[in-house]
């Protein structure tokens, strides 16, 4: 009876519920749909209401999954994945607008740190900012989250050998570069607002899921990273742009995400 106890734990721990190594998420359909469409041996798994993909992608087990928009959505779908596939490290992928000039519209930002822009005090004035706090110690969580460093490494590594769309045919060739992202429960159509984002925040792309993934990440202690492909310039042509362009943007995204799985 005991041998079939001890049976009976091995194969449950190495189940595809726990065995999973890292897990991929993004917030819409067209930042996950050229990962999963890809997965080897996938399987469904439902959870409160949330669909999980696992597999195998570029030789790696993989868990993926969609959130949903804004980032109460994604916090609820990361706290899954972590408390049921115990993933070694989580990878956000999907597309972002564009704070920095220096970006163009099919490039990739690796985001090394990432910072909420609506979390503070709001005055007549101003909005304040604070970092937030972590619920169990009661401590400040720092202002801006840090990617890890050997996912950054890695990820710098797989760019020298991807094959990124052009956005448009005449469009220049996507370049991968590295900086600051900032996240809001808001889609951004706002020159003004994206001149507010480099003034406080000296941020180069905005989205809307991955500070908070990011945040959930540094509280369990679990290497994260954020890639993003930009849509849009985040100003008032967003709306328009963020819909011709967000398909061939995550698709961008989602081929480095592939590429760098190599090298976990």
């Amino acid at each position: 009876m005991r041998n079939q106890l001890l049976f009976f734990i091995i194969i449950l721990l190495s189940s595809s519920s726990f065995g999973q190594k890292i897990a991929i998420l993004g917030a819409m359909t067209e930042e996950v749909q050229l990962l999963e469409s890809q997965l080897k041996q996938a399987k469904t798994k439902q959870i409160l209401g949330f669909e999980y993909k696992t597999g195998k992608l570029s030789g790696k087990k993989v868990v993926i999954a969609q959130t949903g928009i804004g980032k109460v959505n994604a916090s609820i779908t990361t706290t899954l994945i972590i408390k049921v596939f115990r993933p070694k490290s989580i990878i956000f992928t999907g597309v972002a607008g564009a704070v920095s000039s220096e970006l163009n519209q099919g490039d990739i930002l690796i985001g090394k740190k990432l910072s909420y822009h609506d979390y503070g005090r709001l005055t007549n004035d101003s909005l304040k900012f604070y970092p937030t706090r972590n619920p169990h110690t009661g401590n400040f969580n720092p202002q801006f989250f840090l990617s890890d460093s050997l996912m950054i490494l890695m990820s710098e590594k797989a760019a020298k050998e991807v094959v990124l769309q052009k956005i448009t045919p005449n469009s220049p060739t996507p370049r991968i570069l590295a900086g600051t992202i900032v996240t809001g429960d808001t889609f951004v159509a706002s020159s003004i607002a994206v001149a507010g984002f480099k003034r406080n925040y000296q941020a180069d792309a905005t989205e809307m899921e991955g500070a908070a993934v990011a945040q959930i990440c540094f509280q369990q202690k679990l290497p994260f990273l954020i890639i993003r492909s930009i849509s849009d310039k985040a100003n008032e042509a967003a709306p328009a742009d963020f819909q011709t362009f967000k398909k061939t943007a995550a698709d961008n995204s989602a081929i480095l995400v592939k590429t760098i799985l190599k090298y976990l």
